[in-house]
This record gives structure tokens, C-alpha cells and sequence, in this order.
């Protein structure tokens, strides 16, 4: 059963948010890439010691949430596209996961942000390996904000049918 085109959450902005979450799905797996690229080329390089736990890194964390982030996205550009009650529920589901996804990668970021904040060192691999982190709390914010918008669009949606 398809549902009328006039609803309130059938809105351009919709494919606009899904494009976003796909956009910052891309950004924090390449982010999770590059600093983790970056750290374990520097470990086996210089050799250094187990001073900086890597929690993002050895977590896996931008590899699953990225495709979650992704997941989400192109739900919510397909629900836009071809709505129905189904695709509804699923981009929910999917959205809904997704906000659990950001409050796990805040608890991340925050943990190994809080930790490396008393390193001394002057390495290169410390310094960017933080500034990497810093940025991928920015993108994991901003996909925690357009994720709870479509979970709310998604929702008055559910409630009019």
C-alpha cells in the first residue's frame, strides 16, 4: 500500500538528510582508515610503545557504524522516492540504529580523547592521531543530529497512518 504523496515527512529535505548520511558515512570510514593506517605505519616504523591505546582503531567502530550510517542513508532516499509502510518501518529501524551507533562513537571518542589529553609527547603520530579523532567526533555528532531528525520525521509519519 503506497501512502499519499501529502504527508508531512515526504519532503525533499528527506533524500536531502539521506544524502548527508551517506556523505558522513563516507567521511568517518575514511577517517577510521586514515588513522588507523597512520597509527599502525608509525608503530611498525619507529616501534614504539603501548603509551596510546588505540580504542577506535582495535574497536572496529567507523567500519560497522559507517555502514549503519550508510544503511540509513539510502533508506531514507528510497523512502522518499517510493514510500510505503514498510520502507517507513525500516528506515525508523535503520535510523533508530543509528543514533545507538553515534552514542557508542561518542563514548569512543570521548574515552580515547580523555586518555591521549595527557600524553607529553611530540610525536607526530600522537598529535594527528588525536586531531583524527577530534574530527571524527564532529562527523559522529552530526550524524547523531540528521539521524534523530529523520527518527522524528519518521515517527509523526508513523503516527498519521
Amino acid at each position: 500500500m503506497n501512502m499519499p504523496q501529502n504527508r508531512l515527512w515526504i519532503k525533499k529535505e528527506l533524500r536531502l538528510l539521506g544524502t548527508i548520511q551517506l556523505m558522513t558515512s563516507l567521511i568517518v570510514q575514511s577517517l577510521g582508515y586514515f588513522w588507523t593506517y597512520l597509527f599502525f605505519s608509525q608503530t611498525i616504523v619507529f616501534g614504539l610503545g603501548n603509551n596510546y591505546p588505540p580504542i577506535i582503531g582495535t574497536s572496529g567502530y567507523t567500519l560497522w557504524a559507517s555502514l549503519v550510517f550508510s544503511l540509513s542513508g539510502c533508506l531514507s532516499i528510497i523512502l522518499q522516492k517510493r514510500p510505503s509502510n514498510h520502507m517507513l518501518m525500516w528506515t525508523m529501524t535503520m535510523n533508530i540504529l543509528s543514533v545507538f551507533a553515534t552514542l557508542v562513537g561518542v563514548f569512543l571518542t570521548t574515552v580515547e580523547l580523555i586518555v591521549t589529553s595527557n600524553l607529553d609527547s611530540s610525536l607526530w603520530q600522537y598529535k594527528n592521531g588525536r586531531l583524527l579523532t577530534e574530527y571524527l567526533f564532529l562527523f559522529i555528532m552530526l550524524e547523531m543530529f540528521v539521524a534523530s531528525i529523520v527518527t522524528e520525521w519518521t515517527y509523526r509519519a508513523r503516527q498519521t497512518d
